[in-house]
């Protein structure tokens, strides 16, 4: 005789139609109330929007980022429109990302993410330069003592052709790789020619020159030079420091 040796399985429960018709009469009961609520709350004002508080901001003031956002004061927190000031606040050059939030009952919170410099371009006036390449006037809370300033390119030629800012932000990129405290020793980054670019110390303003290559290994030789004391004591009497060879540092006094 053959045996059956299949488990029989519990049988599933499915909804009836009474209890779906319940659960969208909850459902829609809910959903009336918290539309009630919300339509009595915004009509008595107690949401209003009455601050629109501000982040993030190091180097843009409370006003003109205000220009930017434009909230109505007179409306309900619930009406503000937050993906419409997150995309007007971008249009602000010196932002790169945007959080507008509610704050229950009156506030509204833009916080901000500024672009930061990396470097200066010394171009008649005096401009920031962020990690992407972004050139932008400087503005006055923008401290300029511990990053080099860029000399030899211009701003109209680098938004014709970034290919040198961008070879300028390597080139700091590698220095704070190799030695962060590095920059601020450097004051100056002359590109007036591209392919070797020379360093301007700030002490002395001793100018050193790179080369073509090997950036790195010659980067930690400079590092290497000024962490020891006699060349600092005497760094205001060096005009050159050449590293342009591979075995040797050559350095050449002011005459």
């Amino acid at each position: 005789m053959a045996i059956n040796n299949k488990k029989s399985l519990p049988g599933l429960m499915y909804p009836t139609p009474k209890i779906i018709f319940w659960v969208a009469v909850l459902a829609i009961a809910g959903y009336g109330l918290f539309f009630v609520v919300k339509q009595i709350a915004i009509r008595s004002g107690y949401f209003k929007v009455e601050f629109v508080k501000f982040s993030g901001n190091r180097y843009l003031d409370e006003k003109n980022i205000q220009s930017f956002a434009k909230v109505d004061l007179n409306q309900s927190i619930f009406d503000v429109n937050l993906a419409y000031i997150t995309d007007k606040m971008l249009e602000n050059p010196y932002l790169r990302g945007v959080s507008v939030s509610r704050i229950l009952p009156s506030s509204i919170l833009i916080d901000v993410q500024e672009r930061e410099p990396i470097l200066y371009l010394a171009d008649q006036s005096v401009y920031m330069v962020d990690e992407t390449g972004m050139v932008l006037q400087k503005l006055p809370r923008m401290l300029m003592g511990k990053l080099p300033i860029i000399t030899g390119l211009s701003k109209k030629a680098i938004e014709k052709d970034s290919t040198a800012i961008q070879a300028a932000i390597q080139l700091v990129r590698k220095i704070r790789e190799v030695d962060a405290s590095l920059v601020s020793f450097i004051s100056e980054i002359n590109f007036r020619d591209q392919k070797t670019p020379e360093l301007v110390l700030v002490k002395g303003a001793a100018r050193v020159k790179l080369g073509t290559t090997d950036y790195y290994q010659r980067i930690y030789l400079l590092s290497e030079l000024l962490s020891k004391q006699p060349i600092m004591d005497r760094l205001s009497t060096i005009r050159t420091i050449d590293l342009t060879f591979a075995d040797r540092v050559i350095v050449q006094n002011k005459s």
